[in-house]
């Protein structure tokens, strides 16, 4: 999904102005390079376990599930506060995409709003939306190959010292 995350000045590549990641179109993904409508969208991880995330959105600009729950909630209609401005002052939204992208950009519910209107959710909303993510949390990890590849040999280790 191509949600128009701001550019995160904290990564080194985006001290270039005109360095963009842009996402399944790009970085050598075979079969998609050729398929402009890919350009800005982003393969979504799992909701499990969430919270432990100390960052978020493929370019790590996120680092709090209310900063992201209030990016969907306020994209739209507070731009000002989620990307940098312009010399002229000018908020650059989706200025993490060329100009030509901005069309992949979702802009259905709950975005879609325009500046000045109403946020798509409350305060109220926005709290209840991270502490149901916050419930996601039930401390699975995913496998870790060498941590069980050092596991196994402490397992044939210990069996051969006991003889067996």
């Amino acid at each position: 999904m191509a949600l128009g995350v701001p550019r995160n000045p904290r990564l080194p590549a985006n001290r270039d102005p005109t360095h963009y990641d842009l996402g399944l179109c790009a970085n050598g993904r075979s079969g998609l390079a050729d398929h402009d409508e890919y350009c800005g969208r982003f393969k979504t991880p799992t909701l499990r376990n969430v919270a432990l995330r100390k960052v978020f959105f493929h370019n790590g600009a996120f680092h709090s599930l209310k900063q992201v729950v209030e990016f969907y909630a306020q994209r739209d209609t507070h731009p000002e506060r989620w990307y940098a401005r312009d010399s002229a002052g000018r908020v650059r939204k989706f200025d993490d995409l060329p100009r030509r992208f901005h069309a992949n950009v979702v802009t259905t519910p709950p975005f879609g709003r325009r500046v000045g209107e109403q946020d798509r959710l409350s305060n109220a909303e926005v709290r209840d939306i991270v502490a149901f993510l916050e419930s996601l949390t039930d401390g699975w990890q995913p496998p870790n190959p060498r941590l069980e590849a050092s596991s196994a040999a402490a397992v044939r280790t210990q069996a051969k010292a006991n003889g067996r």
